[in-house]
């Protein structure tokens, strides 16, 4: 009896086993099935999906499409996909709740082309209620090239290569369904090369290579105008700066936005530009341009979307500015080199004031200093300005003043301090300079040879520095109208402007 009941146990077990095998081929077959159909059914007249490959392990909970190519007349231009895997769906999760849990996500060679939506004249919707959860632990997008196209002109909003994205802990519901990223996560890891994005209709950004993992490493960053500085003329009808800036190394800290149906937020505890070099340069030639500018402090607070940066930070940076006057003429060039600046307080919501502190050269070789601060005070937008120059050639200004303003100048500035304070209309401050040997010469039209008659009449004009106070100092008194066309710098300049006029030309006493 012992060998037949043995014998019949193994035929049992083998028979079940057998029937297992059988169940799991079937049910592997039906839900293999079932996945092509539903890929199949979702295909239309707009949307087609193709693939080389399904595969599917029951056994490990992971369904696998290898080779995909994704077309969507409206949203995508024949995508390119690698592999796709799903792992670990929650089946027991799904049949007792409904709510769908995924553990990972995996897409791996996407290349594709998204369009944007074209709602003009579509009237707004709101999404369909979710009236199910969807959770996904963690997605991984790997190696992918992507492109966002404006479906209206056909042309690259942004593009990056070789872009890595992880999500951890993401969450679809009714309750974020609504807003513009309709879901939530908990962290998230981004990489990606070589990203160009158009800003407005002049200029490009581009970014060498990004990395985020709360902080954000930027390299490579630059921003300039699309076209050279001859051709730029010839799309604008007014005065426009064409524009260069290169940022090799650029960090935030971190980096919080919130979204919440049409608002958007952005905060950044501190960023660090380093080595930035900023290029300038404007054609006076063309007509002016009239309408209004709003000063620093009113343009962040006038800002469409929150932000709040507490502190900005520039170190070893380099500004040149020229301006082209007159025809035949070498644009006359102003240059900021060993730039550091510390910028305080960006906030288009808070109450603080904008502070900014800067320290660099001028010419590349006198030292110089300018502190800003932009503030509200009874619904009026309010600033202070005050600098230091120290031990500057006037000689070295020759580059701007000769073609400029038809002049060089000859004598040293050892030491000179201003303060100004005023609102978006007047302002008004003081000035004083410690200067030696001081004279204009003035240049011929052509700028090639000495008008000594205007030379001699300035100069009878103009003090050489040698009636000073006891400390070596002649003083100035600044009042200045601001022209609202102009920028905040050109109303700077008129203040010292007016008070380095007023002390070449005055009694040189303080009032």
């Amino acid at each position: 009896m012992r060998p037949l009941l043995h014998k019949k146990y193994i035929f049992w077990a083998l028979t079940s086993a057998i029937l297992l095998m059988l169940l799991y081929g079937v049910a592997h077959i039906y839900v293999k099935h079932k996945i092509a159909q539903a890929i199949t059914n979702e295909q239309s007249s707009k949307m087609k999906i193709t693939y080389n490959d399904l595969s599917l392990s029951l056994l490990n909970n992971q369904l696998r499409l290898t080779n995909l190519s994704l077309l969507h007349k409206a949203v995508v231009d024949s995508a390119k996909i690698g592999s796709v895997v799903i792992d670990g769906f929650q089946y027991i999760h799904f049949l007792r709740t409904g709510n769908i849990a995924i553990e990972n996500i995996e897409i791996t060679g996407l290349s594709a082309s998204f369009y944007t939506k074209d709602t003009t004249g579509i009237p707004k919707k709101n999404p369909s209620p979710l009236k199910k959860q969807i959770t996904v632990e963690h997605f991984q997008l790997s190696d992918a090239d992507m492109k966002l196209i404006d479906i209206r002109n056909n042309s690259i909003l942004i593009s990056g290569e070789h872009v890595d994205l992880g999500l951890q802990g993401i969450k679809v519901s009714s309750s974020t369904i609504h807003n513009q990223i309709p879901f939530t996560y908990s962290t998230y890891i981004l990489e990606a090369d070589n990203l160009k994005t158009s800003v407005g209709l002049y200029e490009n950004l581009t970014i060498d290579h990004l990395k985020a993992d709360g902080a954000i490493a930027i390299n490579g960053l630059e921003l300039k105008t699309k076209y050279s500085k001859a051709a730029l003329q010839k799309h604008i009808t007014k005065e426009r700066d064409w524009v260069h800036l290169k940022v090799p190394e650029a960090t935030l800290s971190k980096l919080d936005f919130l979204v919440e149906q049409d608002s958007f937020s952005v905060e950044i505890p501190s960023v660090v530009l380093k080595g930035l070099d900023l290029e300038m340069y404007r054609n006076k030639l063309m007509p002016d341009d009239y309408t209004l500018k709003d000063m620093f402090g009113k343009s962040i607070r006038n800002l469409p979307f929150g932000l709040n940066i507490p502190c900005l930070m520039i170190e070893n940076g380099k500004v040149s500015y020229s301006e082209l006057v007159a025809l035949g003429t070498t644009p006359g060039e102003l240059l900021f080199t060993e730039i550091t600046s510390v910028i305080k307080n960006i906030s288009s919501t808070g109450t603080k004031p904008l502070s900014i502190k800067n320290k660099a050269k001028l010419m590349g070789v006198a030292p110089i200093a300018l502190d800003w601060s932009f503030y509200q005070e009874n619904g009026a937008h309010l600033f202070k300005a005050s600098g230091v120059i120290s031990n500057f050639d006037t000689e070295k200004l020759d580059s701007f003043l000769k073609p400029n303003l038809r002049a060089q100048a000859e004598g040293t500035i050892d030491a000179l301090y201003f303060t100004i304070s005023g609102d978006e209309f007047v302002s008004s401050g003081d000035l004083k300079m410690s200067y030696s040997d001081f004279s204009f010469v003035v240049l011929k039209k052509d700028r090639l040879g000495v008008n000594k008659l205007l030379t001699a009449l300035v100069n009878i004009f103009t003090n050489d520095g040698s009636k000073t106070d006891e400390f070596g100092f002649r003083h100035a008194q600044i009042k200045v109208e601001r022209d609202p066309t102009k920028s905040f710098f050109n109303y700077l300049w008129l203040n010292v402007k007016a008070g380095i006029l007023h002390t070449f030309t005055g009694n040189g006493k303080k009032e």
